[in-house]
C-alpha cells in the first residue's frame, strides 16, 4: 500500500516560473540524483538547493534556509538503500581533490515504521517521496516533523504549508487509490492531520487493507511554448535517448525557434516568420544538465502566406518528417541561383488561385542550417489538395489527406486512377533519397461519389500502408473480407483501408461505424497483424466488444478505440476490441497511440463535466471553462488504467500524445489558461493560445 507526498516549491528563484524570454530556464528541468558522500550519508544537488539524507533527517538547503524533515519515531536504524543506478555517474573536484561517486535516481529507507518504507525520487524540480504501506500496516503511526520554517500550518486546500521569507514549501495533498479485482480504480480518501505536538500525520478513509494502495501520478515536466500571438502543438514523438520532438504552427514572429551552433551559424532551416501562420519544428533535451540548452534544434517552416503543419513523425535517426497545406508561393527556401535547395517532386504551387496545396518536407536536425533540409516538396493540382496524416519507413515517405481536383500524378499502379466524385481521399508514396518525378514512388486517389476524407496514415515493416478517415460515400470500395461491409446512412462512417503500393492493391477495406456520424482519426498498425483506428462517433450503437473499457455510449460523443484483426479472413473473428470513452457531453478524440504491452494512449478535448476519471487523476475535475483536454491509457485486459483532465479556465485541446519504454505519457496541444497544478503559469497575452508540453508518469 502506498500514496505519495510532492514537497514543491514555490516562490524561490529557482523554481519560479518562467516568462516566454526565459523559457531555455524553463525547459533546464535536472531530474534529482542521490548520491553517497560517506557510509549512511547521502545527497542530491541542484541549481540552488541541496539536499541530505542522513539518520532519520532530510534536509534540504535553499540558499541560507535550511528546512528539516524527520520521521518522529521512526526506527533509527532503518538505512538507506539506492536502486536505479544512472548510467553516468559523478565526477569533479573540489579543493584539489578529485571525487568520483555513482548516482542513483531512487532512495529508499526499509522498515521506517513497522511495515513502512519511504522511497525518495525526483519529479523535475520536485522532491518526491512514497510511503509504501504493506498489507495490515498501519498509517496513523507516520508522523512527519518539518524544522527550520517560519511557520508550518495547513493551508485552506489542506496542503502542509512552510514558510520561508517570501518563499513558501508546499507538501501537497496525496492522492490515493486501489484497483479492484475487476480492474475497477476507486479513490481513497486522503487527508493530512496536525498532532498537537506540531507533527502532521496521514488519515485514509475507509479502504481494503489486504489490496495495494496506488500513489497518483507524477508530474516529470511540464512547460509552455509562446510568443506574443497564438500558436499550437499539433505532434510531438520522442526517440530512444529521450529527445522529445514537437511540431505545430504559430502566429508568432518571436515563437521560440532558431538556437545557434557553437560555430555561431543557424540551427534552423528557416530562422525568420513570414507573413500569416508558419509551421514549427522543435527538438528537445527536457533531461539536459544546468547550463546546456534545452531547446537543441527549433525551425519555422512557412512563406509568404498561411501554413498549416498537421503531422509529424521521427524515425531512429532523429529525422522528422513533415506535412500540412499551404497557400505560400514561397515555401521552399532557395539557394543563390534560385532553385529550391533540396530534393523535390513539384516546385511552385499546383494552381494559379492560391488555393491550398500538400506540402511534406525531410529535416535532419543533427546538420546546421538549410544542409538540414534533406527533401521539401509541394504536392497539389490545379484545385485543392490538403494532407493530413504523414508516415515514414524504409527510407520512404507515405502521405495521405483529401482532394477535389481531377489532375493528381497518379502512379501507373494506382488502386483507382482517376476522382470517383466529390473530396475523394489520397495516398501517395515519396522516396526522398530521389529528385523531380522519380520522388513519387506511389499516387492514388481512394474514395466513392460522396466525400471521402483521410486523416491518419502508418505502414507496416513490408510496406504496406494503413489510412483512416471518415466517408459519405455508399460506395467507398471495399474488400469481400470487410469486417462492416455496408454503409450506415447516418452522418458518415470512419474507414480502413490498407494498400499495398508496390502492387497497387487494396488488400483490405471496411467501413467501421453505427446509425450516426463515426470519424477515424488516427490508424495505428500493431506488430501482431492487428490495426487499430481511434476517433470520434455519434452512434450509440457503434461497435464495441464484451471488454470494452466503457461499453455504454456516454451521450452526445464519445472517443471510440476500434482493433481489428486483420490476420483473421472471416469477418466474424476480425473485431478484437473497441471501446467507447466519453462522458455525457461531446468528446473528441485526436490522437492515439499503443505500446508494445498492449496499452492504449488516446488524448483530445471533452466539454463533458462527468468524463470518466481514475483515482490519482492529474485533474479530476474540469475546471468549468470552455473546452478541456483529456488524456487516458487504456489496457484492453484491466479496462481504463488511468484517465484525467487537461484542464485550465479556459480552452485546451491535446493534440497529440505519445509514451516512452518508463511508462511515462507525452502530451502537447493547446491552451490560453494555467493547466499545471504548480509552475509554470500561463505568461503570455490575454487570450492567446500557447503549446504546451506535459509528461506524466500514471503509474
Amino acid at each position: 500500500m502506498r500514496f505519495a507526498a510532492l514537497l514543491a516549491i514555490l516562490g524561490v528563484r529557482v523554481f519560479a516560473a518562467a516568462t516566454p524570454e526565459s523559457v531555455h530556464g524553463l525547459l533546464n528541468s535536472l531530474p534529482l540524483r542521490f548520491e553517497q558522500d560517506q557510509p549512511g550519508h547521502w545527497s542530491a544537488r541542484g541549481n540552488g538547493y541541496a539536499i541530505s539524507f542522513h539518520g532519520t533527517e532530510t534536509a534540504l538547503r535553499l540558499g541560507e534556509r535550511v528546512v528539516k524533515l524527520n520521521f518522529q519515531g521512526s526506527r533509527s536504524a532503518a538505512g538507506f538503500e539506492a536502486s536505479e543506478k544512472s548510467p553516468t555517474p559523478t565526477n569533479f573536484f573540489t579543493r584539489g581533490k578529485y571525487h568520483f561517486s555513482e548516482a542513483y535516481s531512487r532512495l529508499s529507507r526499509k522498515q521506517v515504521y513497522p511495515g513502512i518504507d519511504v522511497v525518495y525520487y525526483g519529479q523535475g524540480s520536485q522532491l518526491e517521496y512514497d510511503f509504501n504501506l504493506a498489507p495490515g500496516a498501519d498509517p496513523s503511526r507516520i508522523r512527519m516533523r518539518f524544522e527550520g520554517a517560519d511557520s508550518v500550518k495547513l493551508n485552506s486546500e489542506g496542503e502542509i504549508a512552510l514558510k520561508l521569507g517570501a518563499s513558501e514549501i508546499v507538501q501537497r495533498l496525496p492522492v490515493v487509490y486501489q484497483r479492484r479485482p475487476s480492474g475497477e480504480l476507486v479513490n481513497v480518501v486522503a487527508s493530512y492531520q496536525e498532532r498537537a505536538d506540531g507533527s502532521f500525520g496521514v488519515s485514509l478513509g475507509a479502504y481494503n487493507r489486504a489490496q495495494p494502495l496506488v500513489i497518483d501520478p507524477a508530474v516529470v515536466y511540464t512547460a509552455f511554448l509562446s510568443g506574443s500571438n497564438s500558436e499550437s502543438g499539433v505532434s510531438l514523438a520522442h526517440d530512444a535517448k529521450g529527445f522529445v520532438y514537437l511540431a505545430g504552427f504559430t502566429y508568432s514572429s518571436d515563437f521560440p525557434a532558431g538556437d545557434v551552433a557553437p560555430d555561431n551559424s543557424p540551427v534552423s532551416v528557416k530562422i525568420g516568420f513570414d507573413a500569416g501562420r508558419d509551421g514549427w519544428v522543435m527538438k528537445l533535451n527536457i533531461h539536459a544538465p544546468a547550463g546546456s540548452p534545452i531547446i537543441v534544434y527549433a525551425s519555422f517552416f512557412g512563406g509568404n502566406l498561411d501554413d498549416d503543419l498537421r503531422s509529424m513523425t521521427v524515425d531512429s535517426n532523429g529525422v522528422m518528417y513533415l506535412a500540412g497545406t499551404t497557400l505560400s508561393t514561397d515555401l521552399l527556401p532557395l539557394n543563390s541561383s534560385g532553385t529550391p535547395v533540396a530534393n523535390n517532386f513539384q516546385t511552385a504551387l499546383g494552381n494559379t488561385n492560391v488555393l491550398n496545396n500538400g506540402f511534406l518536407a525531410v529535416i535532419d536536425p543533427a546538420q546546421v542550417g538549410v544542409a538540414g533540409l534533406l527533401y521539401a516538396t509541394y504536392f497539389g493540382g490545379s484545385q485543392i489538395v490538403e494532407i493530413n496524416g504523414i508516415a515514414a519507413s524504409s527510407g520512404l515517405v507515405y502521405v495521405t489527406g483529401w482532394t477535389d481536383t481531377d489532375d493528381l500524378p497518379v502512379s501507373p499502379q494506382a488502386t483507382q486512377a482517376t476522382r470517383a466524385g466529390g473530396d475523394d481521399a489520397f495516398v501517395a508514396v515519396f522516396n526522398p533519397a530521389n529528385t523531380g518525378a522519380a520522388s513519387l514512388y506511389f499516387c492514388s486517389y481512394l474514395g466513392g461519389y460522396q466525400q471521402d476524407v483521410a486523416r491518419s496514415i502508418d505502414v507496416d515493416p513490408t510496406g504496406r500502408l494503413y489510412v483512416t478517415g471518415f466517408t459519405f460515400s455508399p460506395n467507398y470500395p471495399l474488400t469481400g473480407t470487410a469486417f462492416q461491409p455496408f454503409y450506415d446512412d447516418g452522418g458518415g462512417d470512419a474507414f480502413l483501408t490498407e494498400i499495398d503500393p508496390t502492387l497497387g492493391q487494396i488488400l483490405y477495406s471496411t467501413y467501421i461505424g453505427g446509425t450516426q456520424a463515426d470519424v477515424g482519426v488516427r490508424v495505428v498498425y500493431e506488430s501482431n497483424g492487428h490495426v487499430a483506428v481511434g476517433g470520434y462517433t455519434y452512434s450509440p450503437d457503434f461497435p464495441r466488444t464484451p471488454t470494452a473499457a466503457q461499453p455504454v455510449y456516454g451521450g452526445n460523443g464519445d472517443a471510440f478505440i476500434t482493433e481489428l484483426d486483420l490476420t483473421q479472413s472471416n469477418p466474424f473473428f476480425q473485431l478484437a476490441y473497441s471501446t467507447f470513452y466519453g462522458g455525457s457531453d461531446a468528446d473528441i478524440a485526436y490522437d492515439i497511440r499503443h505500446d508494445p504491452n498492449g496499452m492504449y494512449y488516446v488524448c483530445g478535448y471533452t466539454i463533458s463535466k462527468d468524463l470518466p476519471v481514475t483515482g490519482g487523476a492529474l485533474q479530476p475535475v474540469s475546471a468549468m471553462g470552455g473546452l478541456d483536454g483529456f488524456v487516458a491509457v487504456i489496457d484492453p485486459t484491466r479496462s481504463l488504467v488511468y484517465a484525467s483532465y487537461i484542464t485550465g479556465p479556459g480552452y485546451q485541446y491535446a493534440r497529440s500524445v505519445d509514451y516512452d519504454s518508463d511508462g511515462n505519457v507525452y502530451v502537447t496541444g493547446t491552451t490560453n489558461a494555467d493547466i499545471f497544478p504548480a509552475n509554470p503559469p500561463h505568461t503570455s497575452g490575454p487570450g492567446n493560445y500557447d503549446t504546451f508540453l506535459l509528461v506524466i508518469s500514471p503509474k
